[in-house]
């Protein structure tokens, strides 16, 4: 489990120049990309606007815009809200 987590890590957080954005991303693709890290159970790093980052896991869809994340040790569970998702990146 150890070693996963860090080439997860090394994925999400060594950026080639290409993929590098400083933009943020349409709520349309936020939505579509949380609903297939939920059907596949992929990680994905969520940035917000004030510029911090999570790891984790969607467990589960609350409501339209609601979902809820496991933290990557799998021991938080969060309600995130896609409005306040500045980016997504799966890993």
């Amino acid at each position: 489990m150890k070693n996963s987590l860090k080439k997860i890590y090394h994925y999400l957080f060594t950026y080639d120049d290409d993929r590098l954005s400083i933009y943020n991303q349409a709520y349309r693709h936020i939505l579509t990309t949380l609903n297939f890290a939920l059907l596949h159970r992929d990680f994905v790093m969520i940035t917000y606007p004030n510029d911090t980052s999570e790891i984790g896991q969607i467990v589960k869809r609350v409501s339209a815009g609601r979902f809820i994340l496991r933290s990557n040790d799998r021991k938080i569970l969060k309600i995130i809200d896609v409005s306040n998702i500045f980016r997504i990146d799966l890993a």
